[in-house]
This record gives structure tokens, sequence and C-alpha cells, in this order.
């Protein structure tokens, strides 16, 4: 193939929108798709790919409602994350602290955010009315979290917490 033809296809290849892509995410990704995704582009292409399509701010939703099976999502995905979106993700992990704390110390536990950052009561100002009330709700979701197996996360939490009141 001459030289010409190759820059032919190439050129044809660039002027296709997402030719060369991986495939788009669902308009209301699923946990299921993004698992897919992750293990097919991996946790860094996964994440731009739900920012670059509009879908981050609904995965970032779901974890910090502390839905089932999103906030372990977040073990996942926080690898793919960068200063932007790991912000969100250490955002929506404190927010999902309250309504289910065991899964959030797991994902800390994973190594996926720094317990301090999450467990401190990270909101920027104004996202959180009543921050000591939050603290509150929060350190007595964390004390219930009985699992051994998260009781040295469950402590760094608690004392991030105690540092927020």
């Amino acid at each position: 193939m001459r030289f010409s033809a190759i820059f032919g296809v190439l050129a044809a290849l660039a002027a296709t929108p997402g030719a060369l892509a991986a495939p788009r995410l669902a308009s209301h990704p699923t946990i299921a798709a993004v698992e897919a995704a992750i293990a097919r582009d991996g946790p860094q292409r996964t994440v731009r790919r739900l920012f670059d399509e509009g879908r981050w701010d609904e995965v970032a939703g779901h974890i910090a409602r502390g839905e089932p099976g999103w906030v372990a999502l977040g073990a996942k995905l926080a690898p793919g994350t960068d200063a932007g979106t790991a912000e969100d993700l250490v955002i929506s992990l404190a927010f999902a602290l309250p309504r289910d704390a065991p899964a959030v110390l797991a994902v800390l536990q994973a190594g996926a955010a720094d317990v301090g950052d999450v467990c401190g009561a990270p909101f920027i100002e104004g996202t959180v009315r009543d921050v000591p009330a939050y603290v509150r709700r929060a350190t007595a979701a964390v004390a219930r979290a009985t699992d051994e197996g998260l009781a040295a996360t469950r402590a760094a939490c608690l004392d991030a917490l105690e540092k927020a009141r």
C-alpha cells in the first residue's frame, strides 16, 4: 500500500468520530456496564469516558447516595481518577458514609481514598448545611460498623470525624 493510500485511510478514520474509540457507555450506566468498561479498558479510560460523556456526575451521585454496589465500585474507579474526579469521589464517599459506613470503610481499606480525607468532612462550602449534624450521623454509622476486618479503618475514620467536629 502506498503512503498516500495509508494516509487516506487514516484521515478517513480520524474524520469519523469515535471510529477508534471504545464503545460509549449507556445513557444511564449500570454497575455491570461500568465494571465491564473497567475490565475492558481499565479504570483511567473508563473514568475519562464517563466524564467526557457527561456520566461521571451520575456515577458519583449513586455513590454519594450509598446505593448498594455503587460504593464498592468506587474502589475500582479510584485508580482512574485525576485531581477533579478524585475530589468528586472523596466527597461522594463522604456523603455515603452515614448511609452505608461498612461499604465506605471497605473502599477506604482497599486504598481507594485517604481515610482522613473522606472521614474529615471534605465538603465544599455550602454543600452541607449542618456539618456538625453530618459528623454526628457519620460517627454513629461508623461506630455501628463492627466488622473486625475493618477495625483499623474504622478507628482511623472515627479519629478523623472527631477532628472534623
